[in-house]
């Protein structure tokens, strides 16, 4: 399996997604191999093998590599350990393997312009002399971190005083992209699997690449397209490119929704019949039992919580809320999350008087995003084009109801929600108003609703996978293996 993030590092729905899935698969006897471009420590994956496909970046190209260096040792290694504790025996006696941590930028959602921008950061701050670096980060940090990914400051760890390790990239996202292929290639020598499941575009050149050089099946899962991320005809061709080569190829597509499934098979030409639905599931509520309402608050708080970019409408969001607060004016909107459109809406915001209204929290993880679910009295999500919107299920989890939009997929599998589309931010503000003032409407909402999610488990979506795996299994494959 091969994915680009993982718990606790994530940037939005994608890591919590694989976790969820992969946890459930190794329950049904699946031995998942987890390649992901770096481990940056603290990942607890005891149910299965993961693995920083960075460690084989030096690896030239041996035609079997020792049983040493299978993934069940490596994926003891973690990341931040020292020297003396990465050259084990179990390393050190391969006399023609190097390995050399590299770090990786591979991070979700990450758009090529913002790839260069960080490019440019880290050449610019290892040209610094040691004595200047901290002033260097911080005014940085200063202007531009609300807007940068969550990995940006962990990546830091890695400064070598001798050696900048942006010597070891290339100039652009899509060469980072096919540096993590190689390295997939390299770690999948001597492995033994007998599938191959990749999610989303910056996997999809490492899959189709491995299946064509072993003759595994491939089977591609689609959580989000560049459609979603950019819309219809402002997307990346090269990302759109890539995504239609995989989904045409791949022996199995899998989509979270009906409705990505739709966009794959219009944009994409990929026969509805080859793209199967595999639904998210969320994680059991009592795994949230342990977080309690916090009810000293003197405002109600509604929360937009995920990237603050395009895809997820969060301008529909401030839109809406405007025409909330001259009626309930104590109303708290909290927006929490970071991307390219943070800038303008602080400054919407602002144009509109409305800053004693707004909280922008910035990017949230682990307890911080418990803990905003477990305050907040209404969930938003004015998604443009969601492919699932795995945030939802959580927020009702919590016991808090959701208003969200019906261009996504999670509409599909929750009935009891509210739902509105993107645009009609008067409509979107009128359900606000409604559930905010009427606390029996609410609950009643909220009740219904978890009886829903209680039927979207994760074992529940890994059942509908395995099926997919074992009739992918059963299909000759069209090619042989070099």
């Amino acid at each position: 399996m091969l994915g680009w993030e993982y718990p606790p590092h994530m940037s939005g729905g994608l890591g919590t997604a694989c976790h969820g899935l992969t946890t459930a698969l190794s329950q049904l006897g699946v031995d998942v191999h987890f390649v992901i471009p770096h481990l940056l420590g603290k990942e607890t994956a005891s149910h299965m093998h993961i693995v920083g496909a960075d460690l084989y970046a030096n690896q030239k190209n041996i035609p079997d590599l020792l049983e040493a260096t299978r993934t069940t040792h490596v994926a003891t290694l973690d990341p931040a350990s020292t020297e003396s504790q990465l050259s084990e025996p179990l390393l050190s006696d391969i006399p023609f393997l190097k390995i050399k941590k590299i770090p990786a930028f591979l991070t979700p959602y990450l758009k090529p312009e913002t790839y260069s921008q960080l490019i440019s950061f880290y050449q610019a701050y290892f040209k610094q002399s040691q004595k200047d670096r901290p002033t260097y980060i911080n005014e940085f940090l200063l202007k531009q971190m609300p807007f940068m990914p969550p990995v940006f400051l962990s990546l830091l760890q890695y400064e070598n005083v001798n050696e900048s390790p942006m010597q070891q990239y290339g100039n652009d996202l899509f060469a980072e992209v096919a540096r993590f292929t190689k390295n997939v290639l390299n770690w999948a020598q001597g492995q033994s699997f007998d599938l191959i499941h990749a999610h989303d575009w910056m996997t999809f050149p490492a899959g189709l690449t491995l299946s064509k050089l072993t003759g595994k099946p491939l089977v591609i899962h689609v959580h989000s397209l560049e459609y979603d991320r950019s819309g219809k005809n402002s997307g990346n061709y090269q990302i759109q490119e890539i995504e239609k080569t995989a989904t045409q190829s791949a022996q199995a597509v899998i989509a979270v929704s009906h409705y990505t499934r739709s966009i794959i098979n219009q944009e994409h030409c990929v026969p509805l019949e080859k793209v199967q639905v595999v639904h998210n599931g969320v994680y059991s509520p009592q795994a949230m039992a342990n977080y309690k309402k916090e009810n000293n608050l003197q405002s109600k708080i509604v929360l937009f919580l995920g990237r603050v970019t395009f895809q997820k409408g969060p301008d529909y969001f401030i839109e809406a809320a405007s025409r909330v607060i001259p009626i309930m004016p104590d109303v708290t909107f909290v927006i929490a999350g970071t991307g390219d459109m943070l800038p303008q809406l602080i400054m919407r915001v602002t144009e509109q008087g409305l800053e004693k209204n707004f909280v922008f929290t910035g990017f949230l993880k682990g307890e911080e995003v418990e803990r905003m679910y477990s305050i907040a009295d209404l969930y938003i999500m004015p998604s443009v084009s969601e492919p699932f919107g795995i945030s939802t299920l959580e927020a009702v989890s919590h016991d808090v109801p959701v208003i969200i939009s019906k261009q996504s997929g999670v509409s599909e599998v929750l009935n009891n929600a509210l739902k509105v589309d993107f645009w009609d931010v008067d409509r979107l503000a009128n359900l606000m108003i409604g559930i905010l003032k009427y606390p029996e409407i609410r609950d009643d909402i909220v009740s219904m609703a978890k009886e829903e999610v209680r039927k979207l488990q994760w074992e529940r979506a890994a059942n509908k996978v395995l099926d997919i795996y074992k009739k992918t299994l059963e299909v000759p494959q069209a090619f042989a293996s070099i």
